[in-house]
């Protein structure tokens, strides 16, 4: 599939005509298209999602059974990742390709253990960042960004986030449940998001796996079918490469096997996970 993204944000600086975010938002919202985010958010049980959404998550349970129990265990995932972090002391968050922060959100974890915790979402996909802003405006200490996860630079020189998190503190960076949506080499860019953080800052990154099979070409086929506009089709990698592209964040293990053995449940997922610190 040849790989397409949203048209990129315009860099911090003076604005560049014809990248206003309203401008592309006017042209990729049609509520009679399913969205990734909304069918994951319909996936976790969430609300902010429509009809088609919950229809193209019905699809995916079909072509695979497990979909729902993975994104669910991502989740939980992050949960245990903030409430590690946390313990460290770092209250600062950065959440790259955020979706849809409704139901377990991790501002909603975060808050949880430290109302006064910042936390900075970020994504691609300007319907994400409309309805993401649109849940979170009245929060103190939550911000949304339009921004590309595969421009560290760019993301931390963001106003929104320029002016929330403080580099030279620790922060913990999250790149969960996006990054096989990443055509890009994933050393490359997780090394360069460890360059730009601040000692003690904590790094997690997730990222599903699948066997070379024809029924995994198939799925592919059909999730890139379904989400046509925006997403760059997936890039599921299998489970040598992941554990290669992680291993540059912290061990790599499954995610119901961080921060040990079965603490997130008893049966593997396919969904490998990495956490570590700079």
């Amino acid at each position: 599939m040849q790989v397409e993204y949203y048209p990129a944000p315009p860099p911090p600086g003076p604005r560049v005509a014809g990248l206003e975010l309203d401008a592309i938002l006017a042209s990729a919202a049609d509520l009679e298209l399913p969205n990734y985010a909304r069918t994951v958010d319909a996936l976790l049980g969430g609300s902010a999602n429509f009809a088609v959404d919950r229809a193209a998550a019905a699809e995916l349970r079909r072509i695979d059974r497990l979909v729902e129990v993975r994104a669910r265990a991502n989740r939980a995932f992050v949960r245990r990742v903030v409430r590690d972090a946390h313990a460290r002391g770092i209250d600062q968050f950065l959440d790259l390709g955020c979706g849809i922060p409704s139901i377990q959100s991790v501002h909603g974890f975060v808050h949880a253990v430290n109302p006064h915790a910042r936390v900075a979402y970020v994504d691609l996909d300007p319907v994400v960042v409309a309805h993401a802003r649109e849940l979170v405006a009245d929060l103190p200490g939550v911000s949304v960004t339009w921004a590309d996860l595969r421009s560290p630079g760019c993301v931390l020189d963001a106003a929104e986030i320029a002016g929330r998190l403080d580099p030279s503190r620790p922060i913990a960076l999250l790149a969960c449940g996006v990054l096989h949506f990443v055509h890009d080499d994933l050393t490359t860019l997780l090394s360069r998001w460890r360059e730009l953080l601040a000692p003690g800052s904590v790094v997690a990154a997730t990222h599903v796996t699948a066997p070379r099979t024809a029924a995994r070409s198939a799925a592919v086929t059909t999730v890139d079918r379904m989400y046509s506009r925006g997403l760059a089709g997936l890039a599921l990698r299998d489970p040598a490469e992941v554990g290669d592209a992680l291993a540059v964040v912290g061990p790599v293990v499954d995610v119901v096997d961080w921060p040990h053995a079965g603490a997130g449940g008893r049966h593997r997922m396919g969904y490998l996970g990495a956490v570590g610190t700079v």
